[in-house]
């Protein structure tokens, strides 16, 4: 017998909470299988977590772009910094410079290997060090390494350092909203039991089979035990809500409401007079997706279905819309 699985993860979660927004947008009030008082909790919780998540996911991608840049930087310095000690090494090497020169980067005077740059603070600290070295070394008498010179390797230095700080407001940016997101999640799973719990509770003079599969409109995950036969995917339902809006430029962007169990939408459109039948606009796992941009006056048609790997549900109903003619 399948068994009901609450969601453990905030896309879960996230996905629990919007297809039933949908679902009780999409039936008449007498016809909601949640209380009046849930589907009010649904409704103002649903825009905040969801905003959070979105705003964490933007806040990791800034991260990650951030510590990307940090790494490369890194690796730069490193190979800058490794140039440096081995031509100070090849100099003592060629009698060029004293084996004590080592002293002036805090090095003991036998080392002949290049110190350790594993590390983030390794390098900095071997950064600053060449650095400071390499001026105290010339002050005193000696003569420059000249490969490569001591500016670039302090200018590597400068950039490398300026992205470790940036990378590090880029995690505490993520860290903050990773903490926001985590307040809310006791507030959504107590919400998505509540709301999976009256769905059952509605249907529960249903067969087990039919009170899954209205509960599963409503977003509830249901999973075979071990050893028992996978439950077929429900059926991917008609897309609801389609919309087109028209934007600057006579840009025409088409949105719909989630559909559960749906992986990603197809969108096709007509520009009547234009096209002879429904062309593809594209596919996304969005539930928006320019359709194009469109003469003024043109009259342009769209429909949209719901995609689960290769099972495509059924198609929406034809929404259509006409390029405003600017007034003269």
């Amino acid at each position: 017998m399948p068994y009901r699985r609450l969601p453990v993860t905030d896309a879960e979660r996230l996905l629990a909470l919007e297809t039933a927004f949908a679902k009780a947008a999409s039936v008449p009030a007498a016809e909601l299988a949640i209380s009046t008082e849930t589907k009010t909790h649904l409704d103002a919780f649903l825009p905040s977590f969801r905003m959070e998540v979105m705003q964490r996911g933007t806040a990791l991608a800034g991260q990650t772009q951030a510590t990307l840049a940090q790494d490369t930087q890194g690796a730069r310095l490193k190979m800058w910094l490794s140039h440096f000690f081995q031509n100070l090494t090849f100099g003592i090497d060629r009698g060029v410079f004293p084996a004590s020169a080592r002293a002036f980067y805090l090095m003991d005077v036998s080392q002949e290997s290049l110190p350790n740059m594993s590390t983030e603070a390794e390098l900095v600290l071997w950064g600053g060090r060449a650095v400071s070295g390499e001026a105290a070394r010339i002050a005193g008498g000696g003569s420059a390494i000249p490969f490569p010179p001591i500016a670039e390797v302090a200018a590597e230095l400068a950039a490398y350092q300026t992205l470790r700080a940036e990378q590090s407001t880029k995690k505490d940016a993520f860290q903050a909203e990773s903490e926001d997101v985590e307040l809310l999640r006791p507030e959504a799973d107590a919400l998505v039991l509540d709301i999976w719990d009256e769905v059952e509770f509605k249907h529960r003079h249903d067969s087990a089979s039919s009170l899954r599969a209205k509960a599963r409109e409503w977003g509830v995950v249901y999973v075979s035990r071990p050893g028992e036969a996978p439950q077929p995917p429900p059926a991917l339902t008609a897309p609801a809500g389609v919309a087109l809006a028209v934007g600057a430029g006579n840009s025409v962007t088409a949105a719909w409401l989630a559909v559960t169990g749906a992986g990603s939408y197809r969108l096709v459109k007509q520009q009547v007079g234009t096209d002879p039948d429904f062309v593809v606009v594209g596919t996304t796992s969005a539930t928006t997706l320019l359709v194009g941009t469109f003469p003024a006056g043109s009259t342009v048609r769209i429909k949209v279905r719901a995609l689960s790997g290769t099972t495509e549900g059924a198609e929406s109903a034809v929404v259509e819309t006409v390029i405003p003619v600017p007034i003269p």
